[in-house]
Formats: C-alpha cells, sequence, structure tokens
C-alpha cells in the first residue's frame, strides 16, 4: 500500500471509519466555486453572530467548517440539539481521512490547506476505489493545552469524507 511512492512530499492518506457519530450546530450558506471565498466570509460572520447561543457544547470545544459543493456548514461540536440553528452530522462508520495541519501562524493555514487539499483530490483520490462524500470535507479546529508552557495551541485537522464508488 505504498502511495505516490518517489515522492518526497506525498502525504500519507489513511482511510479510517468514524468510530461515533459527530453532530454541530451553527450556520449554512449556499455557495458556488466562484463565490466560496466571499461566502466564508460572510458565514464567518453569522456564526459569530450566533455562537454564544449555541448551547450542549462538547468540551474541549471543537469548531467545524464544512464544505460540499453547494454549502457550506460553520458551528460548534454539541451533545445536543440545538433546534433554532442549523444541524450538522456525519454518522458513525463514515469513511475519512484525516489530516493534522500544524501551523504556528494562523497566516500560512490557508496555503497549507490548500496544498494538502491539491495533494489529496489531483494526486491521491483518482487512484482510489472512492469518492467525495456528500460534504467534501471539513475542516475541524480546538485548542490545545500545552502544559509545560502555559499556553493554548490552536489544532485543525482536515478531515475528507468518502464514500465507496458507485
Amino acid at each position: 500500500r505504498h502511495h505516490g511512492r518517489g515522492r518526497r512530499d506525498a502525504l500519507m492518506f489513511e482511510v479510517e471509519r468514524l468510530t461515533q457519530a459527530v453532530r454541530a450546530s451553527g450556520v449554512t450558506m449556499s455557495t458556488s466555486e466562484e463565490t466560496l471565498f466571499a461566502d466564508l466570509q460572510a458565514l464567518g460572520r453569522r456564526y459569530a453572530k450566533i455562537k454564544p447561543s449555541i448551547q450542549h457544547l462538547q468540551t474541549p470545544v471543537h469548531t467545524l467548517v464544512a464544505s460540499s459543493d453547494q454549502k457550506i456548514f460553520m458551528g460548534d461540536v454539541t451533545a445536543g440539539e440545538n433546534r433554532a440553528l442549523d444541524q450538522f452530522h456525519l454518522e458513525s462508520g463514515q469513511l475519512v481521512v484525516k489530516v493534522p495541519v500544524p501551523y504556528r501562524l494562523q497566516a500560512a493555514l490557508p496555503a497549507k490547506a490548500a496544498r494538502i487539499r491539491k495533494a489529496f483530490y489531483q494526486d491521491w483520490l483518482p487512484d482510489q476505489p472512492y469518492e467525495p462524500g456528500e460534504w467534501k470535507d471539513v475542516e475541524v479546529y480546538h485548542y490545545r493545552q500545552r502544559y509545560f508552557r502555559k499556553s493554548v495551541k490552536m489544532v485543525m485537522e482536515l478531515w475528507f469524507c468518502l464514500s465507496p464508488k458507485s
């Protein structure tokens, strides 16, 4: 199972199944490839407004930004329903590839994520028995406490959702 042999920077993408469902509450907007960047900015503003009202937060808090071809979702992972808000969920057993995106400077993050997406969709996925799921990918953000230095580090993971090719 050696994909991309000889490519020094080839990322290892490992497919796994979610062992438990992921539920989140937040805001959804329709989008398209052309308007995605502007839509994400608008979605971020709407999310900032509703964030204080999200109940049943899972701790530590995990914030998701999910994209499909037609819509985007931004919200926080919850243990219960928030009826007034849009719901997002991935079922237990969903096929995912999780890629940690280490970064020190937040400004460098979009370029890093773009490189990983390109490697995944262009180099790796075409040879696989999978296709993108209904939600194509999910950015998962959370803070990790660093005990040795009294600081908190933001961690981001990129989750690619897959379905078996039909």
